[in-house]
């Protein structure tokens, strides 16, 4: 679902042609993800007829016309529900928490909090079910991974840590903000 979100919010800035998107969309990630052509036109056809975005078609000399893609308001609201939308059974993705976050801007204090919380519930329940797992190798395999396996729990367990105290701060943050 990040994908549509980044899509449309690339969008919001200017109509833009489908190149311009995609680059858009691996500037703001900085590379963290890229947007291939047969994620991106899809998707600009499936918003073109849900109204969500206009194409206008500019005619080139020489070359291919060019598309371009100008975000509708119906796809502004579209935008901002997919925002919103953050279940607890997608609140584990980190792309889809961060793109979230990021634009926050265009949410409000509330819709900010209850992402914010989902996200704190869908950390502290895999920080939990972390500290439960039990040893389920056989003796010669586990010999051999375990020690491994042990190592990245750790490095989970200090990123959903450090996250959860992040989380606890920007909650704060936002109650603090909306009280104002």
């Amino acid at each position: 679902m990040y994908a549509d979100i980044l899509i449309l919010s690339a969008l919001l800035k200017r109509p833009m042609h489908g190149y311009e998107i995609k680059k858009e969309y691996d500037d703001l990630l900085a590379g963290l993800v890229t947007l291939h052509h047969n994620q991106l036109y899809p998707a600009l056809r499936r918003f073109e007829e849900m109204g969500a975005v206009r194409r206008d078609v500019v005619e080139q000399q020489g070359k291919p016309d060019r598309l371009i893609y100008q975000l509708t308001e119906d796809g502004f609201q579209l935008l901002r529900e997919m925002l919103r939308e953050f279940p607890l059974s997608i609140a584990l993705n980190d792309m889809e928490f961060m793109v979230r976050f990021a634009l926050f801007g265009f949410l409000e204090p509330d819709d900010r909090l209850t992402i914010l919380k989902t996200r704190r519930k869908a950390l502290t329940m895999r920080y939990e079910k972390g500290a439960r797992v039990t040893q389920t190798l056989d003796i010669p395999v586990r010999e051999k991974v375990q020690p491994y396996v042990d190592q990245l729990r750790e490095l989970n367990t200090k990123k959903m840590s450090d996250e959860l105290g992040w989380l606890e701060a920007m909650i704060e943050r936002e109650q603090n903000a909306s009280s104002l």
